[in-house]
């Protein structure tokens, strides 16, 4: 199976990469590898979900209402301009502290930006390097 970065994101409480995938018959689909953090019992707990498209992926990724708060690492440049219109919607003014608005909003900016290749991205589960 033939795995490519397509998405890297993180926060303080958890983070993820989300690899497209080509099966031997050549189906699609996205492997989702991600971990979460509980400051309270310092405990970190690994996790892998399996999504039939991006879009699957993307409607998971905002069901958290601050979703533009998370720090991009990566995002394909398959997806870039999609992202930049989801962007819009964004209400930066939930966090009160203009320098975190600009400095998420300058991430942001960056990922969508940059050439493609710029980010080596982590090793894929398999243990291959992207």
């Amino acid at each position: 199976m033939q795995r490519e970065l397509y998405f890297d994101i993180s926060s303080e409480a958890s983070g993820g990469s989300l690899f497209r995938t080509a099966g031997e018959a050549g189906a699609v689909s996205f492997y989702y590898n991600y971990s979460t953090y509980d400051a309270d019992k310092d405990e970190v707990k690994v996790f892998e979900k399996t999504f039939p498209s991006f879009g699957a992926f993307w409607a998971e990724l905002k069901k958290d209402p601050k979703w533009w708060y998370l720090h991009p690492l990566f995002v394909h440049p398959e997806q870039r301009d999609f992202v930049r219109e989801e962007l819009k919607t964004a209400n930066w003014g939930v966090h009160p502290n203009k320098k975190w608005q600009e400095s998420h909003q300058r991430q942001w900016k960056k990922v969508l930006t940059d050439p493609g290749n710029y980010y080596a991205g982590p090793q894929s589960p398999s243990g291959n390097s992207q």
